[in-house]
């Protein structure tokens, strides 16, 4: 009997406990479902409204299963139920923010798309332009005048095409009219899409290849450095301040598009894609447009103090060979005070190469900031010419002497042919 009711008992608590057990794997189940489902929803919303219905169906999802808390903690090991939901409401945030920026800007990424449009056309035309240019330069049996012509239109060509690239990237951030560390991920992934879609590191790439390849294909004149030098700079000038921006919205980039790509966003939102692709590829193109930058100044300045150290040689005055500036004005002083030392005639040097060739043709370069300098040239030119007021202080003192001398001479000559044929005295 005793064992009968026992029995009948173990029975009774395996009947009792088996919908317990049945009920804690549907909670789990059904909790899972609807966070998952929620959490691809939000994620793919593309519009306020429907995310404002989604955030009552995140709090209902909190209030709903917040009795079973303590089972879902252990369920979800090392999730936890709080959050879980705290998940569900920053992807909700991020979301919002991004569908409210997306609806906002829609007109004035519409207007930047046109501009673009537009600068990328401009941008084409120059590169067709410059093309035949290139062409041009290498036809041979052209004059020098006609040489020289086509080499003014070249830079010209190459210096508006710089100008146009940068006010391509400035209209890409110019929607976002503010300091950028002050935008929004979001707005850093919309730049990020449009620098994607308008290839612009390709294109810088491209206008910096060209530069080389003109610096590659022409016989300068010292007068063009002055130009060319002074656009290098402006360009490395505006590449870094753009590679800084650029860094930091691929920064935001990596962050916002680390997951899974989002879906329906609609025709004016970044493409994901676009925005995946410029934050994989960007160190690499980076590094491209450094290395191509850095030659483009190598050969400028190599040109530059190989063909200015070729004024002297070519007068056959020996000259330490010189770089860049601090090595031309050290050369420089050097052969000045080789001229007072030896007491050797200066005059080609000061002449025939400063004031003929390096002051009427080089100057003008030779006084950027980043050469040489106005302070450094206006010292460099008052110790030439030093040199040469000096030995023409020296050729006028032997002058005169010479002259003095002769004048001496004469009269004594004439002084003593006086006393001689002075008649005798007579006496009376």
């Amino acid at each position: 009997m005793t064992r009968t009711l026992l029995l009948a008992l173990f029975l009774l608590l395996v009947t009792a406990l088996a919908p317990a057990q049945q009920s804690d794997y549907d909670v789990q189940q059904s909790f899972e479902q609807r966070y998952l489902s929620l959490r691809h929803t939000v994620d793919s919303a593309s519009t306020t409204g429907e995310l404002d219905r989604l955030k009552g169906q995140i709090d209902a999802l909190a209030v709903e299963f917040q009795d079973h808390k303590e089972f879902l903690d252990k369920a979800l090991y090392p999730d936890t139920f709080d959050g879980r939901i705290e998940a569900l409401r920053q992807l909700f945030n991020r979301s919002y923010t991004r569908t409210t920026t997306i609806q906002t800007q829609v007109t004035r990424i519409t207007e930047l798309e046109t501009a673009l449009s537009g600068l990328t056309g401009h941008l084409d035309t120059l590169s067709a332009e410059r093309t035949k240019l290139f062409a041009d330069l290498q036809t041979a049996n052209r004059t020098l005048a006609s040489l020289r012509e086509t080499v003014k239109r070249l830079n010209a060509n190459l210096q508006a095409h710089d100008r146009l690239l940068f006010s391509l990237i400035d209209s890409i951030f110019l929607p976002y009219d503010r300091n950028l560390r002050q935008a929004s991920d979001i707005e850093k992934e919309n730049i990020a899409g449009e620098l994607q879609q308008a290839n612009v590191l390709t294109r810088v790439h491209d206008v910096a290849a060209d530069n080389v390849r003109f610096l590659q294909a022409t016989q300068l004149q010292p007068k063009d450095y002055g130009s060319l030098i002074d656009q290098y700079q402006q360009f490395r000038s505006r590449w870094t301040g753009f590679s800084d921006k650029m860094h930091d919205v691929v920064a935001a980039t990596g962050r916002i598009t680390a997951g899974e790509p989002r879906a329906g966003r609609g025709k004016k939102a970044p493409a994901d894609q676009e925005a995946r692709d410029l934050a994989s590829s960007a160190p690499l193109k980076v590094t491209q447009v450094d290395s191509v930058i850095h030659l483009w100044n190598g050969l400028l300045m190599t040109d530059f103090w190989l063909g200015l150290e070729k004024e002297f040689t070519g007068k056959g005055i020996s000259i330490e060979h010189f770089t860049d500036g601090p090595s031309f004005s050290s050369s420089i002083r050097g052969l000045v005070a080789g001229y007072k030392g030896s007491g050797a005639d200066p005059d080609p040097f000061v002449n025939e190469v400063w004031r003929e060739r390096v002051d009427k043709e080089w100057r003008d370069a030779l006084t950027r900031d980043s050469v040489l300098g106005k302070a450094e040239y206006a010292s460099l030119d008052q110790a030439v010419s030093e040199l040469g007021k000096k030995t023409v202080d020296l050729k006028l003192i032997l002058y005169i002497a010479g002259i003095l001398i002769i004048a001496a001479a004469v009269w004594w000559m004439l002084s003593r042919r006086g006393k001689k044929t002075a008649p005798p005295d007579s006496t009376v």
